[in-house]
């Protein structure tokens, strides 16, 4: 036995066989669901925003640290 069929021993030995069967249901109506549903806003996330774009409009060198940031 060569290293190359030893290594193909251990690997075919160390993973478990795939199975051939399909996903157990369809993910698809689940999917689009999501996609479908309106995305909702809290006034903390606007108020943040507001607090940020107004920091940025005292002090714009400030940009350059919120962009390090991100």
């Amino acid at each position: 036995m060569n290293d190359d069929d030893r290594l193909v021993h251990l690997l075919r030995a160390a993973l478990p066989p795939a199975n051939a069967a399909g996903p157990s249901r369809d993910l698809w109506p689940r999917v689009a669901s999501r996609i479908e549903t309106r995305v909702r806003v809290s006034w903390l996330d606007l108020a943040l925003a507001a607090v940020v774009a107004a920091a940025l409009l005292a002090r714009p060198a400030w940009l350059w640290l919120l962009a390090y940031h991100l």
